[in-house]
């Protein structure tokens, strides 16, 4: 077993963009490239473990942007094809939680990326400042990928905050989460039947019970709870409050002075820790006072310590010495209950070892071919969403993707003061009932809700509900279909499916006594290279074909058609598929021919051809 406080705090990189560009607006779109790797951590001294990590580290590298300037992130898949522990498909989906982004770009948990493939993600940053994170969202395997490394913060910053609270240095991450050890340092994985899976070593940024040496003066802490189960209470040694200053959303109307405050998986919360009060050599322990249904070990009481040093006292920047009191208003927290057009309530409990939401399970998603909502609101509505926990031995962190929204009251009670800011994640203890304030602002689309016990949501505790569109009608923002993964080193040239602003590129100029090299284009007469990658039919189930086409030509538009060339039959038309922009193409249906089908022929409209043998297991 590690020893606590005898590593130093790392504070991850922050990742750099591979480019910047100014659009026709003005405004900055930043590129940027991660990939997703199998590597190894020095965790348990002496030992290394095997992770999955963002560009191979645990957590992943810090993202800062910005308001108002754009992310383009290309995310490689180059995983392993299955986790070399647990031998499930290492297929991902990345979600920037507490992003208002597309459906498409939402890492929706059905929207998987492929060993060898990128999904080019946008994300706009309007929002005001908060803490946000990426983490990986495949549909079932959630908990194990991101107890397995797949995790990093994402900071957007703005004018009011830059002008708040500490900056740079004085601005630190803190991913906690907990794991246990085999003998050899690799990750141990028990999730209890999956009810929730507890560590007896806690991680503060990937170390074991770190130190932190500190100024005298006031420090700014981003606590991200990146645990897959376990929540914790947090208090310092000394009994002291903390000033807490954001909450999920970003900041709060006014700082709250609390002594403690609980905190489950995926909630952040941005505190301030006045150290000038203590002097040079003083430890301050920030230590876990636990909650009901957590599992608890010799250590898991202890989270980190702060080393207050004699060092000369950088103040720079704001709230160096001086605590600040107001801070911001913002769209959640200005609502008020009369402005609800309905209010909804939905009861999580377990059924027969299967964990729903409202009486919904995922699994009714996907059979219903993403169609089953759990609640339509129209665009800009605001609701009340009242949530019961009386099932009894769990409590619940319940996440709504796309929207931040206020806490009204807990068992009729005011909420607590620390969570008094806008949220997009609520603790649902142990009988509790949260109403819960929202408006459904900014996209229309599909988008999920679930429990962030992450065996809980993997078993199968998520459903989906729908913002002014009718899951009947097409759906251009389609959170599946709108924007596919491409092969590893395409860089896509236009994205038909995006209704974010695009940027255009600045034009090509020359120096004085220079000319412009002349544009030519390829011949039009020429056949392109189709290629099927994927081709499966479970009979009374699902038939997927899926493909590539290799064009150097000027068409513009292109489509695959499919045939059955099973052996013993006349070949015959199956269905068509259009070849995006970046030559893929695909086709899906649901359950498919009545009869087997054992061949499949691809047709370009583009004039290649492929066959293929289908996979009916």
């Amino acid at each position: 077993m590690p020893k606590p406080y005898q590593q130093a705090l790392t504070i991850p990189p922050v990742l750099k963009p591979k480019s910047t560009v100014i659009g026709s607006d003005g405004k900055k779109t930043h590129l940027y490239q991660i990939e997703q790797t199998a590597g190894m951590a020095s965790i348990v001294p002496g030992l290394k473990t095997p992770i999955l990590g963002y560009n191979g580290s645990f957590p992943g590298p810090t993202i800062k942007v910005n308001q108002g300037e754009r992310i383009k992130l290309e995310m490689d898949n180059v995983l392993p094809l299955f986790h070399p522990q647990w031998g499930y498909r290492l297929d991902t989906s990345t979600h920037l939680h507490g992003s208002a982004s597309l459906p498409q770009f939402d890492g929706y948990a059905n929207d998987i990326t492929g060993r060898g493939m990128c999904k080019d993600y946008e994300y706009p940053n309007f929002q005001p400042a908060r803490t946000l994170w990426y983490h990986d969202h495949a549909v079932h395997n959630t908990a194990q990928s991101v107890y397995s490394g797949l995790a990093g913060q994402y900071h957007l910053h703005d004018e009011v905050e830059q002008n708040l609270l500490p900056q740079g240095q004085f601005d630190v991450p803190l991913t906690i989460s907990d794991a246990m050890f085999a003998r050899n340092g690799a990750l141990g994985y028990n999730d209890n039947t999956h009810s929730g899976l507890w560590g007896d070593v806690i991680l503060v940024n990937g170390a074991p019970w770190p130190s932190m040496k500190v100024q005298r003066r006031i420090y700014r802490f981003r606590i991200l709870n990146a645990s897959i189960s376990r929540s914790y209470r947090f208090q310092l040694s000394t009994g002291d409050p903390v000033t807490m200053v954001g909450t999920d959303g970003g900041l709060m109307p006014s700082a709250r002075q609390v002594t403690s405050w609980r905190q489950a998986g995926a909630e952040r919360y941005e505190i301030l820790i006045d150290f000038s009060k203590y002097p040079a050599g003083k430890r301050v322990e920030l230590r876990n006072l636990s909650n009901k249904n957590n599992v608890d070990y010799d250590n898991t009481g202890r989270i980190m310590a702060f080393d207050v040093t004699g060092d000369p006292v950088d103040t720079s920047g704001p709230a160096a010495r001086v605590m600040p009191t107001l801070l911001a208003g913002s769209t959640a927290m200005n609502l008020t209950p009369s402005q609800s057009v309905k209010t909804r309530q939905m009861r999580l409990k377990r059924d027969n070892d299967i964990w729903t939401i409202g009486g919904m399970t995922w699994d009714e998603v996907i059979k219903s071919g993403y169609k089953k909502v759990l609640a339509d609101p129209d665009l800009n509505d605001v609701e009340i969403w009242e949530v019961e926990n009386s099932s009894g031995g769990w409590f619940h962190p319940l996440h709504i993707h796309l929207v931040d929204f206020q806490i009204l009251s807990r068992n009729g009670q005011p909420p607590f003061a620390f969570e008094r800011g806008p949220k997009d994640v609520v603790y649902v203890g142990e009988g509790e009932t949260v109403r819960l304030l929202m408006k459904f602002e900014h996209n229309r689309g599909r988008y999920m809700i679930h429990c962030h016990n992450l065996p809980h949501e993997d078993h199968d505790m998520m459903a989906q509900f729908s913002v002014g569109y009718n899951p009947n009608d097409p759906d251009p923002n389609d959170p599946i279909e709108a924007v596919k993964p491409h092969p590893i080193g395409q860089v896509p040239t236009t994205d038909g499916a995006s209704t974010q602003p695009t940027e255009t590129a600045a034009p090509v100029t020359t120096e004085p006594g220079q000319t412009a090299a002349p544009v030519t284009t390829e011949p039009t007469v020429q056949k392109d290279v189709v290629a099927i990658t994927t081709a499966r039919h479970r009979l009374n189930k699902d038939i997927t074909f899926a493909g590539t086409s290799k064009y150097t030509g000027t068409a513009t538009a292109a489509s695959v058609v499919l045939y059955d060339v099973t052996p013993g039959r006349a070949a015959s038309r199956i269905g068509a598929a259009t070849i995006n922009p970046l030559g893929i193409w695909s086709w899906t249906a649901k359950p498919g021919p009545s009869r087997k089908i054992t061949a499949v022929r691809a047709d370009s409209s583009r004039g290649g051809t492929a066959t293929s043998t289908v996979r009916t297991s």
